[in-house]
């Protein structure tokens, strides 16, 4: 579960990069604030169903392909980077929950004879 909100964190960290690092460009900031925001959402389905991380591949690629064009050297880093910690977040198997166990029932409580139900 570490590694889920490790890309979350990630995901954050794109939305607010445009604001840190001072892109020159519109286009990279759109770029990595969309692809932050469904990172984002798709660590947060991560959680719920674990085998949804490795939904989280494609948006890697992408950052990881996308900051190897990039004509900002900015975005271009930023993107590597976190395309490479998705990669390696997704791969990061999330822990198995104990299960709880379940409190004991009450008994039903006795009825008088005669009483009606």
């Amino acid at each position: 579960m570490p590694a889920r909100w490790g890309s979350f964190a990630v995901g954050m960290g794109l939305v607010v990069a445009p604001l840190l690092l001072g892109y020159a460009t519109a286009g990279a900031i759109l770029h990595d604030v969309a692809v932050g925001m469904l990172v984002c959402v798709a660590s947060l389905a991560a959680l719920e169903w674990p085998r949804a991380r490795f939904a989280m591949g494609f948006p890697a690629l992408w950052l990881v392909a996308a900051g190897r064009t990039s004509g900002d050297g900015r975005a271009g880093a930023a993107e590597l980077s976190a395309g490479a910690l998705l990669l390696a977040l997704a791969l990061v198997p999330s822990a198995r929950r104990a299960p709880r166990a379940l409190p004991p029932l009450a008994a039903p409580p006795h009825r008088r004879a005669g009483a009606r139900a």
